[in-house]
C-alpha cells in the first residue's frame, strides 16, 4: 500500500467528519428558524455516508470516490412553543420550531470530533512511519 493511499483515505475521513460538524453546527444556529431562504420550513438534516469494503478503497483511491455521502433531512416531530403573539402562531397559538435536540446534535459533533481527531492521528502516524523508513540504512 503506497503512501498516498493512506493519506487519500485519512483525508477522506476527515472531510467526512468536518462535514458532520458543519451540518450539526447549522442545526443548532437554526434551532429557532421558522423558514429557510427558500420559504420552506426549516428542516434539521443529517449526513448519511454509506463507507465501501476496505479493499474497496484500495482500488479506488484514483476516483476519490470513497464512499457514499448525501444529506438527509431529518424528519423530527416540531416543538410546539405556545408564542400566541408570534406572527406565525397558529389558531392555538403555537409556534411550530424545528424539532431537533440540543443533546443529540452536541453528541454529533463530539463524536465528528473525536472521529476528526483518530483520522489526524492515523495521518501523522503514517507520516512518522514513512519518515522512519527512509532514514533505514542511514549511517548512526
Amino acid at each position: 500500500m503506497s503512501y498516498d493511499t493512506l493519506y487519500a483515505i485519512a483525508a477522506a475521513g476527515m472531510s467526512l467528519e468536518k462535514l458532520r460538524v458543519e451540518v450539526a453546527a447549522n442545526n443548532i444556529a437554526n434551532q429557532y428558524s421558522l423558514q429557510s431562504p427558500e420559504g420552506s420550513p426549516f428542516e434539521p438534516m443529517q449526513v448519511l455516508a454509506t463507507a465501501m469494503p476496505f479493499d474497496s478503497y484500495l482500488n479506488n483511491i484514483e476516483s476519490n470516490n470513497l464512499a457514499t455521502i448525501r444529506l438527509a433531512p431529518q424528519h423530527l416531530p416540531p416543538n410546539k412553543v405556545y408564542q400566541p403573539e408570534h406572527p406565525f402562531a397558529d389558531k392555538q397559538g403555537f409556534v411550530n420550531y424545528p424539532g431537533l435536540s440540543m443533546v443529540d446534535e452536541m453528541t454529533t459533533m463530539l463524536r465528528a470530533s473525536r472521529a476528526y481527531e483518530a483520522n489526524v492521528k492515523v495521518f501523522n502516524t503514517a507520516h512518522g512511519l514513512f519518515l522512519q523508513a527512509l532514514n533505514i540504512g542511514d549511517e548512526r
